[in-house]
């Protein structure tokens, strides 16, 4: 760790001055000067000139953060004779910059490189650390002996922060684990003694942090639970501040949640018998402006025993012992789920138990509760009590547009998790929570007067039998649904207010599978859809129900199929929302399918000639400007037609539409497809004519030819995503079909050809700005060489080397679909490649380029996301070319000199043997990959 004065003085000049410069403009050259800097070894000396309390603060700081990297990421730098020497020099710069009170955020990073030096050298390299640690602060420190106990407890609470963000081997954690936890009680001791002595809150406020931190670190409770009551105290001292008040339950909760509290069954119920005293102030609580925060924490507190101990404490209301105590929890949850106050304007609590009552019912049930089960029958009234509370929870403020759009949103989100906690109390209540619903219900909707004065409890009792309408599917019929739905009728839809008329149409369409088996009641229930459908508010609730319902009950349905598509008809009209239109004209869909086609020809041709028509007005427009102005109409008009078919089933039915736009999307491929990846208008196309394709199947052959045709002049102005997949849904169903082989094979050729054009105008650098274009033809290559390879193989037109080099570099990308998508490629390619001479050149001649990309992956040079993806290639690659990768392995490394980062050659050469011994085993392959990059990336930390 010496150096020449000379040279130090030169270099401290030139990262001083870089240092000044940068912090006058952030400029990217000096910046790399400075990570550069911090990278050399040259840093471990240069530092400690940077730290000297001379230097301008942003010096000092900047060497102190120099000091940490050097100490977590480049620790190999580091010979082991020079471990102590850097330990002493840490702690001679720490104790003269407290003596001198330094700047308070270079001393706190000073903490931080103490500690990770600790970690790093625990027990091995220095036995009794943090013992000699505090004698060594004692003894060294000229300031008060506050102004010691906090510097003493500073150091102390970096010790487990640094232990947590250090990456380590497994071993080593538990080395260094072990070694922190022998010192834990010590350091929870010297805690205990200052919070129970008459501290200053600041010390206070130290004491509490540090205990928190060690408190996650692992402890013995049986030696340590006397800090509850410490706890306690302060949080219940009407002297100490707030903060101290919430750091002391901060540091409650890790004693009393820590994962290894739960081997101490009765000590844990001693220590939860004396936290129960801070439920006092939960019970009674009231409406408050904004949430407060200490009520929040102690609900924190609870809800974070429940999770930890939730067997003990279900269990324990089986116990005489415990019953009272766990009763309490229960009754303090429900409490906290009923916190006064809309969420989250008033209170942010009662979300927060949801996760509870997720765990409950889950528990109960997966233990085979019966109805005999006890606790089962403990428990049902609190679901009862559960389920009442969240009928008011869950109901509208009468305030709600004097909200904020985020405190909207957030009440949103909090109706989604009580519609699933509506489930679980299903789950355990069943006919129990329809009697609790369908009570209430009648009472807010007794007369008109009632339900309109009452509407936010009529919505709140329709929402909730909306959330539980799936889990009522897989049970029998139940008379509550039949009542529920004759009520719907004599609701007054007119007057009430709007969310509750909505959350009629979500129950209507919620229940759609019980108009299935109960059709007399479409005659109640279609009026309704059909009022709603002329209901602007309504419309969108009544169009999903009625679709739902269509696609359910088809049969059922047919005597009201003149109705719904009248009053379709009429409602089309009025739509204002392109979502909406998709939506109806899917409906309208399932309703034709259900019609013989010369029968509903009439019809059809109602539904889709205004889009015709609107489409030839647009395609007869001559003056450009003009039509580009149109263009994202026409645009929608094929999305229409697009929602209409791909409900239809009937092929006679699908045919018509094809014969009837066909020559209006040639004109449009034609006249108005842009040469453009992007090009919206010919992604829409594609799309529908995939649906026609997926519809007609076999019988899609008349149109085939002018089905590719389209695709292709789109193709040939700009290859776009959308034409590959179009294109490879034909190969998947015609392939094999002998009369269209020479047809596919001629377009498969002219899309590779034209992909190749299109990435060889691009620099390598900007090809992951095709990235859709290049995930789409990987797709296609990798099923056709799955499914068809005949159409590929053996094809002299088809430049193979440039699909390889290409997934090769698809493979590194940072979007892991695209490297999803190139691994499937790759892998069916190899595979394929042994019994084929043309593609075994390929890979003979190439595999070494894709085993560098490899490499690249696994030394850090890529997201770490994709290593598990790429072993699958690794894996093929070995099983189909074991000894060319052998030969590629040691080329790489040893003839091209690929440096791997903080690996030594033995391991890089024991890694390599690893990888060529797994031939199957995939898990074991990504494990020792894992590992390697880990450590090659700096993410694991071993010892030179």
């Amino acid at each position: 760790m010496h150096m020449s004065k000379r040279k130090l003085i030169m270099s401290l000049e030139t990262v001083e001055h870089a240092l000044a410069e940068f912090y006058c403009n952030q400029n990217v050259e000096v910046h790399k000067i400075l990570l550069d800097f911090q990278n050399s070894e040259d840093a471990w000396n240069l530092v400690w000139n940077m730290l000297d309390t001379s230097k301008p603060h942003e010096i000092q700081f900047f060497g102190a953060t120099t000091l940490h990297i050097k100490i977590t990421k480049q620790w190999l730098q580091l010979k082991r004779t020079d471990y102590m020497l850097l330990r002493d020099k840490i702690l001679d710069t720490l104790i003269k910059y407290y003596n001198s009170t330094g700047p308070s955020n270079v001393i706190n990073k000073l903490c931080y490189c103490l500690c990770a030096y600790v970690v790093r050298t625990v027990p091995n390299h220095w036995p009794d650390a943090i013992p000699q640690l505090m004698e060594t602060f004692r003894n060294s420190l000229s300031q008060s002996s506050i102004n010691v106990s906090v510097m003493i407890l500073e150091i102390l609470m970096a010790l487990p922060d640094e232990f947590g963000a250090t990456t380590l081997t497994q071993t080593r954690r538990n080395e260094v684990r072990r070694e922190l936890q022998q010192s834990s009680l010590q350091v929870l001791s010297i805690v205990d003694s200052i919070l129970q002595s008459d501290s200053l809150d600041p010390i206070v406020v130290h004491a509490l942090k540090c205990a928190a931190s060690w408190l996650d670190i692992g402890f013995d409770l049986i030696k340590c639970h006397q800090l509850t009551d410490t706890f306690i105290s302060v949080i219940l001292n009407p002297e100490r501040s707030q903060v101290c008040v919430l750091l002391a339950i901060d540091a409650l909760k890790s004693l009393c949640t820590h994962p290894r509290t739960s081997v101490c069954e009765a000590t844990v119920f001693e220590v939860l018998s004396k936290v129960i005293i801070l439920s006092d102030k939960l019970f009674h609580l009231e409406i408050t402006e904004k949430p407060d925060i200490v009520v929040e924490k102690l609900f924190d507190l609870f809800l974070g025993i429940g999770d930890q101990h939730f067997r003990p404490i279900v269990q324990g209301l089986l116990n005489d012992n415990t019953r009272e105590l766990c009763t309490k929890f229960f009754n303090l949850y429900l409490t906290c789920t009923n916190a006064p106050g809309y969420y989250p304007v008033n209170e942010n609590y009662s979300e927060k138990t949801f996760t509870f009552w997720f765990l409950l019912q889950d528990d109960l049930l997966s233990n085979d509760a019966g109805p005999d089960n006890a606790l089962l029958t403990i428990v049902k009234p609190l679901y009862i009590s559960l389920t009442q509370v969240l009928l008011k929870k869950v109901a509208y403020p009468p305030n709600l547009e004097s909200w904020t759009p985020d405190e909207r949103e957030l009440f949103r989100c909090y109706r989604q998790d009580i519609s699933d906690t509506f489930t679980y109390c299903y789950f355990i209540l069943q006919s129990d929570m329809l009697d609790v619903l369908l009570t209430i219900y009648k009472q807010v909707t007794c007369d008109r007067e009632t339900a309109i004065a009452q509407w936010q409890a009529v919505e709140a009792c329709l929402y909730a039998f909306t959330a539980i309408a799936e889990p009522l599917q897989n049970h029998d019929s139940h008379p509550h649904i039949q009542q529920l739905m004759s009520s719907l009728g004599s609701l007054p839809y007119e007057q009430i207010d709007q969310k509750a008329a909505i959350a009629a149409m979500d129950t209507i369409g919620a229940y759609y599978y019980w108009m299935e088996t109960h059709p007399s009641y479409l005659d109640l229930i279609i009026p309704l859809l059909m009022m709603g459908l002329h209901n602007s508010n309504m419309f969108s609730s009544a169009s999903i129900a009625l679709r739902d319902i269509a696609k359910e009950c088809r049969q059922s349905i047919t005597p009201y199929n003149d109705v719904i598509l009248n009053t379709a008809m009429i409602a089309l009209k009025q739509v204002k929302k392109l979502k909406e239109e998709l939506r109806l004209m899917y409906t309208i869909g399932v309703i034709l399918s259900a019609m013989p086609f010369p029968k509903c020809k009439p019809s059809l041709d109602m539904f889709i000639n205004p889009s015709l028509e609107v489409m030839t007005s647009i395609l007869a427009i001559e003056e450009n400007t003009e039509f580009i102005k149109n263009r994202s109409l026409l645009h929608n008009r094929i999305r229409v037609l697009n929602s209409l078919v791909s409900a239809i089933d009937q092929k006679h039915t699908v045919y018509h539409i094809i014969e009837t736009t066909t020559p209006l999307l040639h004109m449009t491929a034609m006249k108005y497809y842009i040469s453009s990846p992007e090009d919206m208008l010919y992604a829409v196309v594609c799309e529908f004519l995939k649906t026609i394709v997926s519809k007609l199947q076999e019988d899609c052959s008349l149109a085939l030819n002018v089905i590719i045709e389209i695709l292709m002049i789109g193709f040939r102005k700009s290859p776009q995503p959308a034409g590959m997949i179009l294109f490879k849904e034909i190969v998947i169903m015609f392939g094999r079909q002998e009369t269209y082989i020479p047809f596919i094979k001629s377009t498969y050729e002219e899309i590779c050809m034209r992909v190749k054009c299109m990435f060889e105008q691009v620099s390598p650098a900007d090809q992951f700005s095709l990235g859709d274009v290049m995930e789409s033809y990987l797709s296609l290559q990798g099923h056709i060489f799955r499914k068809w390879p005949f159409i590929a193989v053996d094809n002299p037109n088809v430049d193979f080397t440039f699909v390889f080099k290409l997934a090769s570099e698809a493979l590194c990308a940072n979007e892991i679909f695209l490297a999803k998508t190139a691994t499937f490629f790759l892998t069916a390619f190899i595979s394929t490649s042994r019994e084929k001479r043309s593609l075994f050149k390929v890979i003979e001649d190439n595999g070494q380029f894709l085993v560098m990309k490899i490499i690249c992956i696994i030394k850090g040079d890529v997201v770490k996301a994709n290593l598990d993806i790429m072993c699958e290639v690794l894996l093929m690659l070995n099983k189909k070319y074991s000894d060319n990768l052998r030969r590629w392995f040691h080329d790489i490394v040893t003839v091209q000199n690929i440096v791997l980062p903080n690996v030594t050659d033995d391991m890089t050469s024991k890694f390599f043997k690893r990888v060529l011994r797994e031939k199957s085993n995939k898990k074991a392959l990504q494990g020792a990959v894992r590992e390697f990059s880990f450590i090659c990336r700096g993410l694991i930390q071993i010892d030179p």
